[in-house]
């Protein structure tokens, strides 16, 4: 019955019939749920069950968790953000140290069903906006073209959504998602013809339009006056102060500290803690003693107050201290707790699972795992590409660190604390994760040779952490890595087609 149905909407898009200036509109629904009506007529001939339908689809299957998780995660964040309850934050604060007390806090009083409800009202509307404008685009310039919709834009559309803040105003969505999809893709010759991720354009075009509408505390609810107007009846009622108040700070907000924050500087603020198992004890040691004797604070280090430590840390060297401007002492407090994992919602464990503030899609490493795994069990999706630029990353951000602990005065005490980073912890942060798997192996933007997959995974990982570590400005370099990648995708592939070529046939020589 639906074949017949379908059959008679195409025969009113023929030549002279009613429906023919709008006959892509009608085939995409045939080809959407039949298989498309070609036949080829000369070879090659290929006999498989995946066609270009067929593989969007498996990337948006393979994107299900984290779309699911971008539910949950959201709508627990604004819940709890948005309360102006403080006794409910310090309960959600230390349901994170394990994973029993985080599903004892999402179940207590079927909180879940708020939480789910609460996701779905601010992440479903993203979700609809991106694919009913992004799609009218795609429909309108099929009809003028002549040519069929592409499914393309079914992973386009959801990538997009994933890569926003929730408090994202839905008419930015649409603006976004217009811009990126006409200057990225339909100028081009539309799917297949872009040169850069669509996905990533129209993220780019939001970031640089509206720069405060995607970075700084845009991160957690729907609506920012009431969560910046929760968190400071919050403060006010538990009475803290900058160190320890609650902020609706990334992560990745943490990590982007000014770059006169030493080593030194949050390894003494973690000494408190580790005493010395931090990488700068014995530097923090000849300085404490002077500091220690001239103010006579009678002080013992490892059981410094509050007041005593952001003493030392802030006190001129030539005072004995270790020199650092009071202002930035709160960054570098924030920083030693997140690179250490001390205090509440710092662990590594929460980071991989998603108990953290970011993008609707990236926050959990697990789910984004899943998809990985999909991607390449289906074969979709280039392992290569996600290997390459997962190490690209990480032995960057390493080299970083070892550098500044091997190779710099007093093991690295003076350097940059954003070198000093663990390598590892860069997964686990902002889009890295997220980026790899899903952005970076657009088959259309990026390399489609084996050797030349590697080469852009990995530079795509090294870029991304050299924005990250050096740059002030913006501490997030995913998105400007994988744009940089696809530009250079072409060039990439063009040699290394070219030294493969040359070496077989030296070899059949």
């Amino acid at each position: 019955m639906l074949r017949r149905f379908l059959d008679y909407q195409l025969s009113l898009t023929k030549e002279g019939k009613p429906l023919h200036k709008i006959k892509p509109l009608i085939t995409a629904g045939d080809t959407f749920m039949y298989e498309a009506p070609l036949n080829t007529t000369r070879g090659p001939h290929i006999r498989d069950a995946i066609d270009v339908k067929r593989w969007m689809v498996i990337v948006v299957f393979a994107l299900l968790p984290c779309i699911l998780f971008a539910f949950w995660n959201t709508g627990l964040q604004s819940i709890v953000y948005s309360s102006g309850d403080y006794q409910l934050m310090n309960e959600f604060l230390a349901a994170g140290n394990s994973f029993d007390q985080y599903i004892d806090f999402a179940t207590k009083d079927n909180r879940w069903m708020s939480i789910l409800s609460e996701g779905i009202r601010i992440v479903l509307p993203i979700i609809i906006v991106s694919y009913a404008v992004g799609g009218l685009w795609e429909a309108l310039f099929a009809c003028v073209r002549g040519h069929e919709i592409s499914e393309g834009f079914l992973v386009s559309g959801i990538l997009y959504a994933l890569i926003l803040p929730p408090t994202i105003p839905l008419w930015m969505v649409a603006v976004g998602v217009s811009m990126g999809i006409v200057l990225s893709k339909e100028i081009f010759g539309g799917s297949g013809m872009n040169i850069v991720n669509p996905a990533l354009a129209c993220r780019c075009f939001l970031f640089f339009t509206f720069p405060g509408r995607m970075s700084g505390s845009v991160w957690v609810g729907s609506s920012l006056p009431t969560v910046r107007e929760s968190l400071v009846k919050m403060n006010k009622d538990a009475g803290t102060g900058p160190v320890d108040g609650y902020t609706q700070a990334t992560k990745m907000a943490d990590f982007n500290i000014s770059p006169e924050i030493k080593r030194i500087h949050v390894d003494a603020i973690a000494s408190n803690n580790l005493g010395s198992e931090v990488g700068s004890f014995s530097t923090i040691e000849k300085y404490f003693g002077k500091w220690n004797e001239a103010g006579s604070h009678g002080a013992t280090l490892g059981e410094l107050t509050g007041e005593q430590m952001q003493s030392f840390v802030t006190t001129p060297i030539a005072e004995g201290g270790l020199g650092l401007s009071s202002g930035s002492y709160v960054d570098a407090y924030h920083f030693s707790s997140l690179n250490y994992g001390l205090g509440y919602n710092n662990n590594d464990w929460g980071f991989f699972l998603g108990n953290k503030l970011g993008c609707l899609g990236e926050t959990s490493g697990l789910f984004i795992l899943f998809g990985a795994l999909f991607l390449i069990w289906t074969g979709v999706g280039s392992w290569r590409t996600m290997v390459a630029m997962g190490l690209g990353a990480f032995v960057t951000a390493l080299c970083f660190n070892l550098g500044s602990t091997y190779l710099a005065q007093d093991h690295g005490a003076w350097t940059a604390a954003q070198y000093g980073f663990p390598a590892y912890k860069h997964l686990l942060l902002g889009g890295l994760a997220f980026g790899l798997v899903f952005m970076a192996t657009d088959p259309v933007s990026s390399p489609g040779n084996k050797g030349a997959k590697w080469i852009y995974g990995i530079f795509c990982g090294l870029v991304a952490i050299v924005i990250r570590v050096v740059n002030p400005a913006y501490a997030e370099g995913v998105m400007l890595a994988i744009l940089m990648g696809n530009v250079f995708a072409p060039l990439i592939d063009y040699y290394a087609v070219k030294i493969s070529r040359k070496r077989r046939r030296i070899r059949h020589v």
